[in-house]
């Protein structure tokens, strides 16, 4: 096990109405195989918000922070400028960190 925790990355998107399976699709034609080919990335999901039906939510699994921040900016650019007839309103950028109790000396038997 790594000495670090596991990083999650939560972007939350606003898409008008109709427009939500033209962006995930674009999303991971565009982002899926960079992200693939990124060390330390374990994954994606795409969820859909059920109180506010425009949201889309990506939740992105990095092995380490350390391992998501190493995604090149200059590729990120690249990235989403090829997103930009598809990007919309960017509603919240989120990071977090799994909580691992054996990375901290605890829940040990």
């Amino acid at each position: 096990m790594s000495d670090q925790p596991i990083a999650i990355e939560h972007l939350c998107f606003r898409v008008p109405p109709g427009g939500q399976m033209a962006f995930i699709q674009e999303d991971e034609r565009i982002w899926g195989p960079a992200l693939r080919q990124q060390p330390g990335f374990l994954g994606k999901e795409v969820w859909l918000d059920q109180e506010d039906p425009e949201l889309v939510h990506l939740i992105l699994r990095w092995a380490s922070r350390a391992d998501w921040k190493a995604f090149s900016p200059d590729q990120v650019e690249t990235l989403d400028r090829q997103m930009r007839p598809f990007y919309v309103r960017l509603e919240q950028a989120k990071e977090y960190q799994l909580w691992q109790p054996d990375l901290l000396g605890e829940g040990q038997a």
